[in-house]
């Protein structure tokens, strides 16, 4: 008899689905700014995977810089703020998906996590096409409108399809900041956002369409490959430049200070 309630309850369990996890996002930045139309596209697309797994990221807009208690993280596009907007977040991650500055990384804030590349990453960048093309000056960014390559044309045409513009870099890193938030929550589905910071910080295979695997450094930027514009906006290739540099940290790697 207490076999068979044991096996009852066993399978019973088994069975049971898993509970559903609903999670509460906050952006705080411009209502026009690229950046949320990427941020859309990406909660859109992570709440389309959610279903299948009872997981679901609801988005509002801080309104006067306040950072709702509920939300479990918070996207950034608040240039020079990131460090004030970090401070008050306590142990949500915030992603920094516009401010450019390399002291932001130098200061390795515990919450912080940039997307956006970095001043040094784009020098760095393009001192090796320079290297391999002497002629000429190209630009460093970490997206472009017409990318094809790993699956890059699929999200172009996804982008431009529900916005009716080209997708550029704060478009792309609010959605690649979605995607991270999106991915990590359905290998793992949890509101805590201690929990959350913890596993972006950990994960080192993000995709960001962009061929190698994307992770978080020390700093809390972002190790990505980028990609050349020439000066009429044209698309030249790609960094690290093959035959110059090989490996992600020849890209605007430093260490902690």
């Amino acid at each position: 008899m207490r076999s068979h309630l044991a096996v009852t309850l066993l399978v019973a369990c088994l069975a049971a689905p898993a509970a559903a996890v609903e999670v509460d996002l906050v952006y705080t930045g411009p209502a026009d700014s690229p950046a949320l139309q990427g941020l859309r596209l990406g909660i859109d697309e992570s709440n389309r995977q959610g279903e299948f797994l009872d997981v679901k990221l609801n988005l509002s807009q801080a309104s006067g810089g306040a950072l709702p208690a509920s939300a479990i993280a918070v996207f950034a596009d608040s240039p020079g703020s990131i460090r004030s907007i970090a401070g008050r977040a306590g142990e949500r991650a915030v992603f920094n998906l516009s401010d450019g500055a390399d002291a932001l990384r130098a200061a390795c804030l515990p919450n912080a996590l940039h997307v956006i590349p970095s001043a040094k990453m784009r020098a760095d960048a393009v001192a090796q096409w320079v290297q391999r093309n002497p002629a000429g000056k190209p630009s460093a960014a970490a997206w472009h409108g017409n990318a094809v390559k790993f699956a890059a044309r699929d999200l172009n045409k996804r982008f431009a399809a529900q916005f009716g513009t080209r997708m550029d870099d704060l478009a792309w890193a609010g959605w690649f900041a979605a995607r991270a938030v999106g991915d990590t929550l359905m290998r793992e589905p949890s509101a805590d956002a201690r929990r959350l910071l913890e596993l972006l910080k950990q994960a080192d295979g993000f995709d960001g369409q962009k061929g190698d695997a994307h992770s978080f450094r020390d700093s809390g930027q972002l190790s990505q490959p980028l990609v050349l514009v020439g000066p009429d906006g044209e698309l030249l290739g790609e960094a690290p430049v093959r035959g110059v540099s090989t490996g992600l940290d020849s890209l605007g790697a430093f260490p902690c200070k």
